[in-house]
């Protein structure tokens, strides 16, 4: 069986703050193939890594980076930089980036090209936009569209028309998609499921031949429960 790639889903959230150096550096030392994190803007047009449009009630695109910083201390964390961590992650671990906002797509591409080799991240997001201004802009890069209960509406058009590299659906539409889409589509693309978090979910996906990854909370248990697979 080939072997499957491993995501940490915003590091390894169980060992550290989810989307911080610590949960990264987390990930890494867990084994994992690749992070995930998201990116977004603050009001000073700083490339930020956080997952909520807010934190404790306050919209990040309305702070400062600097407040943005004081207010995650003061509850145990620092929200880090986009180049901070693309820097620390550089010749370690490969990349899953969720773009959140469509208008952070360029410069989010721009400045991960220059410490990533093209085949070694991917630009994934909810929202048509991105793939389309990547595909559009940055040639030869990697693509892919995430999708959940709420967002796959026409979903099989819309990926006719995208062409992502991959399709990252949520763990709930496991037997959806590869029961009915992937098979279906005029071209290849791989599938990459998130929210992988029990063990059951770990072996019903990565045990299935459509599967090319896992996307999970856990990336250390991940790692032991691929290695399985491959014996």
């Amino acid at each position: 069986m080939i072997k499957k790639l491993i995501g940490g889903h915003r590091g390894s959230p169980k060992k550290a703050h989810e989307n911080t150096i610590e949960s990264f550096s987390a990930a890494i030392s867990d084994g994992a193939d690749f992070i995930e994190f998201d990116v977004r803007y603050s009001k000073d047009r700083k490339l930020i890594i956080h997952h909520d449009p807010a934190l404790k009630g306050h919209i990040l695109k309305e702070m400062n980076y600097d407040e943005i910083v004081k207010l995650s201390s003061s509850l145990g964390y620092r929200v880090p930089l986009l180049e901070e961590v693309i820097s620390m992650c550089k010749w370690k671990i490969m990349l899953d980036i969720e773009i959140k906002e469509p208008e952070t797509t360029e410069e989010t591409v721009e400045k991960t090209l220059k410490y990533f080799k093209p085949e070694d991240f991917i630009t994934t997001s909810f929202h048509d936009s991105v793939i389309t201004k990547i595909n559009s802009n940055f040639k030869g890069l990697k693509t892919g569209l995430l999708f959940d209960d709420s967002t796959k509406k026409d979903l099989r058009a819309r990926i006719i028309n995208l062409k992502p590299d991959f399709v990252l659906p949520d763990c709930g539409n496991f037997d959806f998609t590869v029961g009915n889409l992937i098979p279906s589509l005029p071209f290849e693309t791989e599938a990459v499921y998130w929210n992988v978090n029990s063990v059951e979910d770990m072996r019903k996906t990565l045990g299935n031949d459509l599967t090319n990854g896992i996307i999970s909370d856990f990336p250390d248990i991940a790692v032991k429960e691929n290695l399985c697979f491959q014996r």
